[in-house]
């Protein structure tokens, strides 16, 4: 695994899990065994490695017999949970701007994850990249911070947002039924991971703005940023920028411009992450093209006009690699079709 991908998890989520334990009645040192996780490191603003992260997160689920204890700890987090963070983006100004504080500064909580916020056709998509997907209880890791953004609507501008929704690439592990009258609605085996909202909800006002403490954690999270030796999650700033609205996607040399570097220095570090520019592109199309395979109003042919292929045999070949299945096929076993109508914000 990429050295890069050995990113640290705040500390602050490990504690609320062991709070929450202790309420079951398990105590930290049956939770932290053989972890190698010590007291230390839950003192203070530190960190855990994400091997000690899925190693805590192994024996919560082992000593609770709760395969679904990332959407429980999801459901129970708080924004205090996000340490100064939190602080950010409850001083913002609106959701718009507290959402993208937080895929903005993702990477001083954890940088297993990295989440990229696009609006499209009255939409916000808040769409979570797994950087380590060959570590242990990454499907625990994925459904805790997804849950967790999915919150920080309601739990930021203190409304009921009902259109907030969780999208999960695979199909619905057995578990998830318990959760199904807690959670936002969920829908399973997708093929995206994402958060996803109407745009309307960008723009409701957050009642805790502070324009002066939100200047203040964000000079915070920049100093905490470069002692941790990290830039901001640069797959997601590339992925925030390829898709355009006319169905078209940037070039590398657009890209590097507008991330204010050369392309040169862009490819370098994408190949030190393990990643290559065709690749990114090929994943943000292969997003694009399963979103609008979702909205059964469009046809095969119209979403392959859209999307840049010739014809739709061509995309069907592509649909065929990444899902093994065609565009029909894989609509046909959908059990619900991609609303059009979008809700309004009173």
């Amino acid at each position: 695994m990429n050295e890069w991908y050995r990113g640290d998890v705040s500390a602050e989520y490990a504690i609320g899990l062991l709070e929450y334990l202790e309420q079951l009645g398990i105590g930290a040192d049956q939770a932290l065994a053989d972890t190698g996780i010590g007291s230390a490191q839950l003192e203070g603003d530190l960190r855990l490695t994400t091997q000690q992260d899925a190693a805590l997160s192994e024996n919560a689920v082992r000593l609770t017999g709760n395969e679904g204890l990332g959407f429980e700890l999801g459901l129970r987090s708080s924004v205090t949970w996000h340490g100064i963070l939190g602080l950010g983006l409850m001083s913002c100004r609106t959701l718009r701007d507290a959402l993208r504080l937080w895929t903005g500064y993702l990477d001083v909580r954890t940088t297993g994850f990295c989440i990229y916020l696009h609006e499209h056709d009255g939409l916000a998509e808040l769409n979570i990249q797994d950087l380590a997907p060959g570590a242990l209880m990454r499907g625990f890791g994925l459904e805790r911070l997804a849950t967790m953004t999915a919150r920080l609507a309601a739990q930021l501008t203190q409304q009921e947002l009902p259109e907030v929704e969780m999208w999960f690439k695979d199909e619905e592990p057995s578990y998830a039924a318990a959760y199904a009258q807690r959670l936002p609605k969920v829908r399973f085996a997708t093929g995206l991971c994402q958060v996803r909202m109407p745009s309307a909800y960008l723009d409701l006002p957050l009642p805790t703005a502070h324009t002066l403490v939100l200047n203040q954690v964000k000079q915070h999270c920049e100093r905490e940023r470069i002692s941790l030796g990290q830039n901001n999650c640069l797959i997601a700033r590339i992925k925030g920028l390829l898709p355009l609205e006319d169905g078209t996607y940037l070039g590398m040399e657009e890209v590097a411009q507008a991330l204010c570097m050369s392309s040169r220095t862009l490819k370098r570090k994408l190949r030190h992450l393990g990643f290559n520019f065709r690749q990114l592109v090929d994943e943000a199309r292969k997003q694009e093209v399963l979103r609008d395979v979702l909205n059964t109003t469009m046809t095969i042919d119209e979403i392959a006009n859209r999307r840049g292929y010739s014809d739709a045999a061509n995309l069907t070949r592509a649909f065929r690699r990444w899902t093994g299945e065609s565009p029909s096929q894989y609509r046909a076993k959908l059990p619900y079709k991609l609303e059009r109508g979008l809700a309004q914000v009173a």
